[in-house]
């Protein structure tokens, strides 16, 4: 008992890391508007502003895993956080838009080594049989920092200033960093290896030029020349890296680990239903501030159940699925989301709080169902020697399916929108410019009624669309994991280790 309390103690600083990491993302999108007036910029600078940050994480998980492997993760957990609080600090400082441009990319890389190795160094402090519920608070802190960014990050805007959604992570950060010395046990490295240098090469080109195209293609155009360019050099490089680590002896990404079924179904699965609640998600901005006026803050507000069911679902979860079967946990998990879905398919205007409210609790149980399992199976079903490396595999592919569904989202959008107002752009109008029109339209100039009643249209196709990827990852589930096989090596490493502790007394 006195270890297990050591053990979370001990996590404190990981999970306040972690989250502050997640919640960087959806907090500075409520600033950005006041950074555009600040520095008079662009709709394409502002973008960059979140692309390189997510350009950036997506280039180095894997790298930033991998050498949490062969390091003292400890020492390389406050070197992470260091990185993160000193690109907070100078994104506050920033007195242009290139120098915050240039500070996200150094926070990003503190990002990266922080989200690349928390579940690698779950699998160090706690013991099998322990972890699940671990596992659930990780879950807890991802879903709320989807819903908590808006209103933290508005009230900071409102009653400071943008600059105080990037000073808030400095004090939490040199905490977190301060705990780290006191609690954090040293974890020995792993492995003795060398980086490999020219797969790391070739992956960065790979998965940057993809996930560039992806997160521009839709301004660009997803037939002009830059965009197809970037696709055309990606699979190129990313089928020379593949080629490179099967014939390296230590690559920075050993695909042996894809022959582990558990490992690549929950890889598999998780980045099905990070890709369908990205594409869908993405809408509901648009809807709470354009459509029915209410202020970044409020709409975090209203996304709260979310966050609220997935805390009270995830421990249990988690915890359960050390002790039964986790594949029963982890398909239905999918189905409830899709039912979250569903209630949003025919969702108006006019709709209350409270009803909307309780449409979303079954995507927070869903979440917590799935997620904190998965990644307690993930992790369990890999060498230990290996935990930074699958850690980092699963943030990278998670967060290029979350760039992937953003997009995508944009696309059925704007693609339905045509349906509405023929020749429309692939431009999303922004959460203002909704709010404009939806204010315009009741004055019932026909077009901008067109636009109004073609955008909560889309958001339904948006939705009654995606809805069918959960249950595409529920299958997934139920026909490859093999759950009774995450219980057998968990009854194995419990025995090991009682036997263990019993030869130490």
């Amino acid at each position: 008992m006195r270890s297990l309390i050591r053990s979370w103690l001990a996590f404190l600083p990981v999970s306040l890391g972690l989250f502050m990491v997640l919640l960087d993302v959806s907090v500075l999108n409520v600033a950005l508007p006041r950074i555009a007036e600040d520095f008079h910029a662009r709709m394409s600078d502002l973008q960059w502003v979140l692309n390189a940050y997510t350009l950036t994480m997506v280039v180095l998980l894997v790298l930033a895993g991998r050498i949490g492997d062969i390091v003292r993760r400890d020492r390389y957990f406050v070197l992470g956080m260091g990185i993160f609080v000193l690109g907070s600090f100078l994104c506050a400082q920033s007195w242009s838009i290139e120098v915050l441009i240039f500070s996200r990319i150094i926070q990003a890389v503190g990002g990266a080594i922080l989200s690349s190795n928390t579940l690698a160094i779950v699998t160090e402090l706690f013991p099998p049989g322990q972890r699940g519920a671990v596992m659930g608070l990780n879950a807890i802190l991802m879903a709320s920092s989807f819903a908590l960014g808006p209103i933290v990050g508005g009230w900071l805007t409102t009653n400071l200033s943008w600059h105080w959604v990037f000073y808030i992570n400095v004090p939490i950060g040199i905490i977190s960093i301060a705990l780290a010395f006191m609690l954090l046990p040293p974890l020995e490295p792993k492995e003795k290896v060398p980086i490999d240098l020219a797969g790391t090469i070739l992956l960065a080109i790979g998965l940057g030029s993809l996930t560039l195209g992806i997160i521009e293609g839709q301004n660009w155009g997803w037939d002009n020349q830059k965009t197809l360019a970037c696709f055309a050099v990606a699979f190129p490089y990313l089928a020379a890296f593949a080629i490179r680590e099967l014939n390296y002896d230590y690559p920075i990404l050993d695909l042996s680990l894809f022959k582990i079924r558990n490992f690549t179904v929950c890889v598999a699965a998780t980045s099905i239903i990070f890709f369908g609640t990205s594409s869908s998600f993405f809408v509901i901005p648009y809807f709470l501030q354009g459509l029915k006026g209410l202020t970044a803050e409020e709409a975090g507000y209203w996304m709260i159940s979310i966050p609220i069911a997935n805390t009270f679902v995830a421990p249990i979860a988690g915890r359960l699925s050390d002790k039964m079967n986790p594949k029963y946990m982890m398909c239905l998990g999918p189905i409830l989301f899709a039912m979250g879905m569903y209630n949003m398919t025919d969702v108006d205007v006019d709709i209350k709080y409270w009803e909307f409210f309780f449409r979303l609790i079954p995507m927070g149980i869903g979440m917590g169902l799935l997620t904190s399992p998965a990644f307690n199976v993930l992790m369990s079903s890999v060498p230990p020697a290996k935990a930074g490396m699958a850690n980092g595999t699963l943030r990278s592919v998670n967060t290029l399916a979350q760039a992937m569904g953003v997009a995508i989202g944009g696309v059925l959008i704007t693609h339905n929108m045509k349906n509405y107002l023929p020749g429309y752009e692939n431009i999303v109008p922004d959460p203002g410019t909704m709010a404009i029109l939806t204010l315009l339209a009741k004055f019932n100039p026909l077009p901008l009624i067109g636009m109004v009643e073609g955008f909560i249209d889309s958001m339904h196709f948006v939705f009654s669309t995606m809805m069918w990827l959960p249950l595409a990852s529920s299958l997934i589930i139920a026909i490859f994991l093999r759950g009774e096989e995450h219980l057998r090596r968990m009854r194995h490493e419990i025995l090991e280790n009682s036997k263990t502790y019993i030869k130490r007394s």
